[in-house]
């Protein structure tokens, strides 16, 4: 049964995990070994989903472009850098105010223990509302079979990571420098809308 953007499940992983690696370590992550396999995956996929993996692959190409993709995660998504920082949780698009740790943060947390899943706390993250801690629940979610494992996940994209993503891209893309991030957030707004649209 294919799923999201025309991919078959162990796609529809790998894609959540590119865009919880990405938001939670950085670019680095993304190597020659990484991206050889993606291929193998995606040479079997639609034109618009090889596209839009191209683009993200390139935005890597070359050593300065890998090191501004680097920088750009340093300073707008991991630590609070003045003027650069975009917050990375949902409560900050959500809640009004916006608080840390309020209402959209405990439904985040509700959502991860339907799906059988304890939030832990890591580095560098401070709420189980991070985009790429979200981005990872999908990862596991998406390897539970049956049909209760499936409606959570259509749920959480449709009515929650759905209502947020795009707006923190929107901010995202305004501050980066390299084109690494955009072309990452484009992925995830094509998967997110597959799911939406079904």
């Amino acid at each position: 049964m294919r799923e999201e953007v025309g991919m078959i499940p162990q796609d529809t992983v790998l894609s959540y995990d590119l865009l919880a690696s990405g938001f939670l370590y950085g670019p680095s992550q993304l190597d020659e070994e990484a991206q050889s396999l993606w291929y193998r995956y995606l040479s079997r996929q639609d034109s618009r989903v090889r596209h839009l993996w191209r683009a993200v692959a390139g935005a890597l190409d070359g050593k300065d472009q890998q090191e501004l993709a680097v920088l750009d995660f340093q300073q707008c998504v991991e630590s609070p850098i003045p003027g650069r920082y975009v917050p990375p949780y949902a409560s900050c698009y959500l809640d009004k105010p916006i608080t840390l740790w309020g209402p959209t943060t405990h439904k985040v947390v509700e959502w991860y223990e339907q799906g059988g899943l304890e939030w832990q706390s890591m580095p560098y993250v401070t709420a189980p509302d991070h985009v790429g801690v979200e981005w990872a629940f999908l990862a596991e979610l998406t390897e539970v079979s049956g049909f209760k494992a499936q409606e959570l996940r259509r749920s959480f994209i449709a009515n929650h990571l759905s209502q947020w993503f795009p707006a923190y891209m929107d901010h995202l893309q305004k501050t980066v420098k390299s084109s690494y991030y955009p072309a990452l957030g484009d992925f995830g707004l094509a998967v997110l809308e597959s799911v939406v649209m079904r």
